[in-house]
């Protein structure tokens, strides 16, 4: 410990330039170029190859026009069926509901008229 006006080792340490890292070279620099340049030719050669086996573009013929424009013809009314089968279902799926609405209503009153039967016998036998 210095109490005088000398020079202190932290003064010293704070007056040396410290190095952290040293200087990138530029041999690191070309291969890092190297490096992205091979990655670019790789991703075009890959993309070449896979255009190369891309099935080609179809073609429609006049025949072929009219064998989808017939088959559009029947695909029509099996829509319409389709459609008309939906509406059944949904139909059925309603009536059900209701249905069991209905059934839990006439649950509820069966259990009010037998709690109402089942007080007036004992209020009956209660009078004996």
């Amino acid at each position: 410990m210095s109490i005088g006006f000398g020079r202190t080792a932290t003064q010293d340490l704070t007056h040396v330039g410290l190095v952290l890292a040293p200087r990138r070279g530029w041999r690191r620099s070309l291969a890092a170029a190297a490096l992205a340049a091979l990655a670019l030719a790789a991703g075009a050669g890959i993309g070449y190859v896979v255009r190369g086996r891309a099935p080609p573009a179809v073609q429609e013929s006049p025949a072929a026009r009219r064998e989808i424009g017939s088959l559009r013809q029947q695909l029509e009314p099996l829509r319409q069926q389709l459609e008309q089968a939906r509406l059944a279902q949904r139909l059925a799926d309603a009536r059900g509901h209701e249905l069991e609405r209905q059934v839990d209503s006439l649950n509820q009153r069966l259990t009010q008229s037998q709690d109402e039967l089942t007080f007036f016998r004992k209020a009956r036998e209660g009078k004996h």
